[in-house]
C-alpha cells in the first residue's frame, strides 16, 4: 500500500474535547489499550500528533482520564458511578431488554462496543478495562481497583478473579450474592506455542 494510505486513514480521525481533555476520540477504552501492548508508544508521532503535540501513550492516558470524568458526572445516573467506579468498554451485558427501574426505563444491551462520551452506555463496567489502564494512569486506576475488590466485592465469589463485566444499575437474578447483574463469563487470552519435537 502506498504511503498515502495512512494519511488517508488518520484523515478519518475524530478530535474531541472532554471534561477538560483534548483527546482522539475511539469509543470503547479497549482501543486505546490494545496496541500499546505490543509498542511502546511514548515519544512516538506520526503527522497527525505532531500537529497536536502529544503522542499516542498520552492519549491514551486522556483517554482513561475521560472515562473517570464521564463516570464522575454519570449523565445518565446509573448506580455506583464514581471516580472509583468506571470501565466502560466492549463487554457482555445484562440485555437485550428493558426494565422499568425507580421509574425510568432503562434499555440494557448484551454484547456491545460501550463507550464514552456517546455510548452507548447501559451501566455496565468492565473491571478488565481497569486492569488494562494501569499503565497510562496508576493514579486513579489503582483505587478503582481496591473498589472493585473491596467495595463491590468483585473477586468475592468468583475462583478465577474478576468476572468479565458487572451492572449495578441492573438487578440481576434472584438470589445472586451482589444484588445486581454480574456476568456468567470470565475471559482470558489463550496463547498456544507449538513445539517440534525433533
Amino acid at each position: 500500500m502506498p504511503e498515502s494510505s495512512y494519511a488517508a486513514w488518520t484523515s478519518t480521525y475524530r478530535w474531541e474535547h472532554w471534561h477538560g481533555y483534548d483527546y482522539l476520540y475511539a469509543g470503547p477504552l479497549f482501543t486505546h489499550q490494545l496496541s500499546p501492548v505490543w509498542i511502546d508508544f511514548r515519544g512516538i508521532q506520526d503527522a497527525f500528533m505532531r500537529e497536536k503535540g502529544l503522542d499516542y501513550f498520552e492519549n491514551s492516558r486522556r483517554a482513561t482520564y475521560v472515562q473517570q470524568q464521564y463516570a464522575i458526572h454519570n449523565p445518565r445516573r446509573f448506580k455506583d458511578y464514581g471516580p472509583c467506579c468506571w470501565g466502560i468498554t466492549a463487554s457482555e451485558g445484562p440485555g437485550p431488554g428493558t426494565i422499568t427501574i425507580n421509574g425510568i426505563d432503562r434499555q440494557f444491551f448484551d454484547y456491545v462496543g460501550r463507550g464514552v462520551p456517546y455510548g452507548p452506555d447501559d451501566g455496565t463496567l468492565a473491571p478488565w478495562a481497569l486492569v488494562a489502564s494501569l499503565p497510562f494512569a496508576p493514579e486513579i486506576v489503582l483505587p478503582a481497583l481496591h473498589h472493585c475488590i473491596h467495595q463491590a466485592k468483585m473477586t468475592e465469589f468468583n475462583s478465577y478473579g474478576f468476572k468479565a463485566s458487572f451492572n449495578p444499575s441492573h438487578p440481576g437474578t434472584p438470589g445472586n450474592p451482589y444484588g445486581w447483574w454480574v456476568s456468567p463469563w470470565h475471559y482470558g487470552i489463550n496463547q498456544r506455542a507449538d513445539r517440534s519435537d525433533d
